[in-house]
């Protein structure tokens, strides 16, 4: 007997499929929900994995895998394993001398601080100090939280820095000959960004520096200073507990000056002459002569009056805004209103201050005419971890909106309960394979982001199936078979679910050739839920299904059709159930009819509105203004009305303190060359805090003659491009060649010392023997590193040496400082990184085999962010667009219908990142990603339309336009209420504090309106104008498998010409030894037998008495 065709086992595996959801539905679903249990519990007991936390969001925000990115990785790995706890050292002869000590026993003595660079000093009484810097075993001793305690003791037994003391402490004193008042009987030192802060405004825009102001902030600061979480984490310069250190705010400061006991005690008069003074000395400010510590130089002539206390340098620094004083304004020794001030409170920016936030965010928006509009606690990231589980009920909610959408069209409970908890196994499931099967450790708050859109779009593939589910129950020629049902139910529902999930899914998974690391696990993450939310439709749903028709469940049910009117018990819900349903269907179907005849009678209007509308989103997104990059080095994490975000980015900057600090101009971009590493990048591109190990160039020898002379020169070269800055300084570590053989030009005999320093010194010629440099080089970085810290600089320069016996230089580092100032702007850093890249590839060039493999590097982090959101982005469109076409072609075989559904793709997607940029989007990561999954969203809607379209029945295919009221009116509603599911999801998550649940809350409103409406208008329109008719430019894998096979059939099978069906019968069926009946088919593929009269038997032939039809034949009965 002959083995069993190909049809066959395809029929085998369709009606086993069917066989298990009718006879066994319990059973999957009671293997589903252990199974999904199971992957619950592994992660965190077998793989002992931990709650992933958020505390650092802005983790593998980075690039990994570009040549950028490689070197500078391996820039992050050469200096780690320079650290003591490394594998290489810059001071070999320290190395050997500590490896030497380890192995003897040294006496216990109390531990000292070296401070790097200082030289021990003995004083008179033989006590040795360093520099401030020590650490002494005391006993007794306990350690109070934010306690500041000057060891005046240690003072007194040095009586230099003592009276150094004494002076900057009379000088702060000074009064005048008033009363003295200390300092600190008003404040703990000077005020620092690492204290919390406060920036106060007036709710009217009135000048602040007013005594009714002044007054009404110094009640703010004492009720302030009133909470309960304050005293304990206050700092304080007492001993007594709970006592806690004075603001540094403006009233503060002025009651200092004019020696009153607290700001309620200021007077209107203390705030005028407390203003002539700042006009006046402001001047000085201005010309940079007073600093933090009262005057920058002994020499400068300041009057007394304008160091008091600091009160001048604190008030402009740090207490008010740019706008009150200008530097023109000195000249006339006056100053302007002052619109924003600062309140310092004497709490460090720690997790201890999370109490006192909440605590100040719980106070009314407005304190006597005052407003705190924003503030700095530090805690920025913390918070963000703290609010990303606060504000996941906005994703109950959205679920809930999602529970009530299904139930109204479903009208079952059952499927609704069933639908949330299938969504809720998704994402379980989905965690399991991303931690235990991909195993990635790295789990970025993105991926969170993956439970909104499953909520969103879970329901979707419920809709398509209870439509089907809906219309096969209807027809009677099924004799309520339930078989038949879900047979022809999972014919027509699964090739069009599994065809968009396929291409939601590819559209994510295009993401994962981005660089970016986060950007990259999300597409993973998100790929992986589409795929397990397709499997959970296809066998949780129709056993869902299956349950609901058969058991008494559905007597729980409101009637899902007119046939099912008699089996409902549940009157209360129902009847809520049965008129919300009503509604909606009367609504549906009303609509439906207006909708279908505003496509077909106005099909060219909306062809060429939608057109007209992409064109305009297309200037919009890539002209003008254009998807921009981001222009800041702080990430947003919060919405922009949130105080943190309001001082980062609104209020930061309007105060001289961290415009100094963020002074771009002042950083100039380091030139560093690199050689005996390769830029290699081994570590886990999946994880940010994998950087692998360094890989050593096996070929480089800094020993080598010729290498010596060619670095000689290049370290000369460089000092003449008209990028590297003049202003070089004296360095020691700059270029290591030139300090080296500068100081092998030394007399040979010190007469100091009276020692012989042979051969290191200029008896041997440069470039040196190999003897002579592996000996001389190991004293001279000794020398170098030991050196005044001054002229060590930049660290990060010289050569590394192996911690051996006998030391080998490993690597080596040149660094100078260029002209070009560090910049946000892509085009500039972009322009000094090709400048400078291109000059070291043409010196290399020139260099021995030895030095070849060097390379150059700079703090190029955010340009190469920059430069790979730019590029990932691109190549995520394009991977995503030829991937779904792809899924496309090869689910329609209709290029004509392929072609129209990527054409209004293409057009959802330009006209959703044009509205993006209308609403102040720039490209960064949640952008980029936002973008790349559009495509998988946008893309549903046309293809449900376009299988539909193939898949509607015959006698519509001869009418393009009855064919396209087919395709709608069956899919218009359950795609509508898939997108009202969506975006009513993501509109939920449109109210939470955190941007990026805010953003992609917009996101989904915004992609799922406009795909909706263009796949549905623009789509239809072009379905009823130039569809294909009579399966035009439509293949079939029957055609191809039939041609393919057709010779092993003419082998296989002899081809009789006869007249009668009896001859037919034992001609054919006899010889295959397979007798079936000729009406009954038990596969969808089984070739349909078409008898015709007076025809001989061929392959279609028309000259035949009988056609073979390898077509697609009817469902299962």
């Amino acid at each position: 007997m002959e083995n069993v065709p190909e049809p066959k086992r395809k029929m085998n595996y369709k009606r086993c499929y069917i066989n298990a959801l009718i006879n066994h539905p319990y059973i999957i679903l009671l293997f589903i929900g252990v199974f999904s249990s199971i992957c619950l519990i592994i992660p965190f007991i077998v793989k002992n994995v931990n709650i992933p936390n958020f505390q650092d969001p802005q983790l593998g925000f980075s690039t990994r895998n570009t040549i950028i990115s490689n070197r500078l990785t391996t820039w992050q790995n050469l200096q780690n394993d320079v650290r003591p706890s490394g594998s290489l050292t810059k001071n070999p002869k320290e190395f050997l001398i500590s490896k030497h000590l380890i192995n003897v026993t040294m006496p216990s003595y109390d531990p000292i601080i070296k401070r790097k660079g200082m030289r021990r000093k003995d004083s008179k009484n033989g006590t040795r100090y360093r520099h401030q810097n020590y650490v002494e075993d005391v006993k007794n001793e306990t350690t109070v939280y934010g306690k500041v305690i000057t060891n005046e003791k240690k003072l007194k037994e040095r009586p230099g820095d003592l009276n150094k003391w004494q002076a900057l402490q009379n000088m702060s004193d000074y009064n005048g000959g008033s009363k003295k008042i200390t300092y600190e009987k008003y404040f703990c030192g000077d005020p620092d960004e690492n204290y919390v802060h406060l920036v106060i405004s007036s709710t009217k825009k009135e000048n602040l520096f007013t005594y009714k102001y002044l007054k009404s902030l110094c009640k703010l600061e004492l009720f302030l200073m009133s909470f309960k979480s304050v005293s304990g984490i206050c700092i304080s310069n007492s001993q007594i507990e709970g006592q806690c250190c004075k603001p540094w705010s403006l009233p503060n400061y002025i009651a200092a000056l004019f020696d009153r006991h607290t700001c309620l005690t200021i007077t209107e008069s203390d705030v005028n002459e407390t203003r002539t003074l700042l006009a006046k000395c402001s001047m000085y400010f201005y010309e940079n002569k007073l600093s933090m510590g009262g005057l920058r130089s002994r020499d400068s002539k300041v009057p007394l009056e304008c160091i008091k206390h600091n009160a001048v340098f604190n008030i402009l620094n740090y207490l008010t805004s740019t706008t009150f004083s200008h530097p023109q304004d000195f000249l006339n020794e006056t100053v302007q209103d002052l619109d924003e001030t600062v309140l310092f409170l004497p709490v460090a920016t720690s997790l201890a201050s999370l109490p006192l936030y909440f605590e100040v965010e719980s106070l009314n928006d407005e304190f006597e005419n005052l407003s705190i509009v924003a503030m700095n606690f530090g805690i920025k990231s913390i918070l963000f971890d703290e609010y990303l589980l606060r504000d996941s009920w906005l994703m109950g909610l959205g679920a809930l909106f999602v529970f009530i959408c299904v139930w109204i069209y479903t009208t079952s409970i059952f499927l609704t309960a069933m639908t949330i908890i299938s969504i809720l196994f998704v994402v379980i499931v989905t965690y399991f394979i991303y931690e235990v099967v991909y195993e990635i450790s790295f789990f970025p708050f993105m991926n969170v982001l993956t439970v909104v859109i499953c909520i969103g779009i879970g329901a979707d593939n419920i809709f398509i199936l209870c439509k089907f589910w809906h219309i096969n129950k209807l027809d009677q020629s099924h004799n309520n078979n339930l078989k038949k049902i879900i047979s022809k139910t999972m014919r027509h529902a699964f090739k069009s679910m599994f065809v968009t999930t396929l291409t939601t899914a590819v559209a994510f998974w295009g993401s994962i050739v981005s660089t970016v690391t986060a950007i990259s696990c999300f597409s993973l993450f998100s790929g992986t839920a589409i795929i397990i939310l397709f499997l959970l439709t296809v066998t949780w749903a129709p056993a869902c299904l299956v349950i609901w028709e058969q058991t008494c469940l559905s007597k729980w049910s409101c009637p899902f059709s007119s046939a099912r009117s008699q089996i409902y018990f549940y009157q209360p819900g129902c009847s809520f159930l049965k008129k919300s349903q009503k509604w909606l269907n009367s609504t549906l179907l009303g609509r439906k009819d207006l909708v279908l005849k505003a496509i077909l009678h106005l099909r060219y209007f909306w062809i060429v509105f939608f057109t007209s509308l992409t064109l305009a989103s297309a200037y919009v997104a890539f002209v003008n203004p254009g998807l921009t990059l981001p222009d800041t080095l702080d990430f947003q994490l919060f919405r922009s009305y949130h105080p943190f975000e309001k001082y980062d980015f609104l209020y930061k900057n309007k105060f001289w303190f961290q415009r100094k600090k963020y002074e771009l101009n002042e950083y100039k971009m380091p030139l560093r060359f690199v050689w005996g590493v390769h830029p290699v990048d081994n570590g886990d591109h999946l994880n940010p805090v994998n950087l692998g190990t360094l890989v050593f160039d096996p070929t480089f020898d800094m020993v080598d003659q010729a290498a010596q002379l060619w670095l000689n020169e290049f370290c000369t070269n460089i000092q003449y491009q008209p990028f590297s800055s003049s202003s070089l300084g004296l360095s020691l570590t700059s270029c290591f060649i030139h300090t080296f053989s500068n100081s092998m030009n030394r007399r040979c005999f010190d007469e100091f010392s009276k020692k012989d320093k042979k051969p290191c010194c200029n008896a041997s010629p440069f470039p040196f023997e190999k003897s002579v440099f592996n000996t001389c080089i190991i004293e001279e970085m000794a020398e170098t590193f030991n050196g005044p810290v001054e002229f060590t600089y930049p660290k990060t320069a010289g050569a590394m040496f192996s911690k051996e016996d006998e030391p080998k230089i490993k690597a080596v580092v040149v660094e100078f400082e260029s002209d070009i100032t560090f910049s946000l702007s892509y085009k500039e850093m972009h322009e000094f990184y090709v400048r400078v890249n291109d000059w070291t590839k043409s010196q290399l060039e020139t260099a021995p085999l030895s030095m070849r493999n060097g390379f150059f590097i700079s703090d190029l982090n955010f340009y190469d962010l920059q430069k790979e959101l730019i590029r990932g982005t691109k190549i995520s469109i394009v991977v995503s667009m030829v991937l779904a076409s792809i899924v496309l072609i090869l689910s329609t075989l209709n290029p004509l219908l392929t072609f129209l559904a990527i054409v209004t793709i293409t057009f959802s997607i330009i006209t959703t990142i044009g509205c993006l940029v209308l609403l102040g989007w720039t490209l960064n990561i949640t952008e980029s990603v936002a973008i790349s999954t559009a495509i998988g969203l946008t893309v549903d809607f046309s293809l449900h339309y376009c299988i539909n379209y193939r898949l509607c029945p015959t006698e519509f295919t001869k009418n393009r336009i009855d064919a396209s009221k087919y395709a709608l009116s069956c899919l218009m509603g359950p795609s509508f209420m898939a997108a009202l599911t969506t975006a009513g999801a993501g509109f939920f998550m449109m109210f939470s504090l955190v941007l990026p649940y805010f953003q992609i809350g917009l996101f989904l409103v915004l992609v799922m309106t406009i795909s909706w409406s263009y796949a549905t208008f623009f789509l239809g329109s072009l379905l009823i104008s130039v569809g294909p008719v009579q399966n035009a430019c439509q293949y079939s894998y029957t055609m191809f498998f039939h041609r393919i096979n057709k010779s092993r059939r003419q082998e296989n099978e002899t081809v009789v010409s006869t007249s009668s069906t009896a001859e037919l019968d034992s001609e054919i069926f006899l010889r295959r030894n397979t007798p079936m009946s000729l009406k009954k088919r038990s596969s969808f593929t089984e070739p349909y037998v078409q008898y015709t009269p007076n025809q001989g038997l061929s392959d279609q032939s028309p000259s035949s008495n009988v056609t073979i039809i390898m077509g697609e034949g009817k469902p299962l009965v």
